[in-house]
């Protein structure tokens, strides 16, 4: 997803559904149907009608269909949720209408049972409200290639954060 987002793509439908392993276990991202250039632009903005996968998208996107690098920051954090939840869909005991209801209430998944802080973080800082304010690829893939720091830290369960806020670790 950096080299997408240094490339100035935008994918647009970022789920694990759309990610693939290799027999080496290497990641690959699939299903460009969505994905767009922003030439110059630091955003792009959709004007077509098609269905759209709500329980992933960034707030921006769902409320004024503008995406970016940061809208995708936002579901690579719910692939997150995906991956340590044992592949739970975001938000799956709402609708997409109560979704987009609650948009403004900065709701955030609780951590996963057995997800370590700092991925749990990585997860809240790709959640920010704000797209500024959200991790960037090249943040999350220099946290991500250190592992034996991620792991140490491991998440009791218990309550979530709201999105915006850090998780003290």
């Amino acid at each position: 997803m950096q080299y997408l987002s240094d490339k100035r793509f935008v994918h647009r439908d970022l789920a694990a559904r759309n990610i693939l392993l290799d027999f080496s276990l290497v990641c690959k991202i699939g299903d460009f149907g969505m994905a767009r250039n922003l030439m110059d632009d630091s955003y792009y903005k959709s004007t077509e009608i098609r269905p759209l996968p709500v329980k992933w998208m960034a707030p921006e996107a769902l409320l004024y269909r503008q995406y970016s690098s940061a809208s995708d920051v936002w579901s690579f954090g719910m692939v997150l949720y995906e991956i340590w939840s044992v592949g739970r869909k975001p938000y799956e005991q709402l609708t997409n209408q109560q979704v987009i209801d609650n948009l403004n209430s900065k709701m955030c998944h609780p951590p996963p049972p057995g997800c370590p802080r700092a991925i749990y973080s990585l997860m809240v800082s790709s959640w920010h409200p704000e797209p500024r304010q959200r991790s960037t690829f090249q943040q999350l893939y220099q946290s991500l290639s250190q592992p034996e720091e991620l792991l140490l830290s491991w998440s009791g369960g218990g309550g979530g954060v709201r999105a915006g806020q850090t998780t003290g670790s």
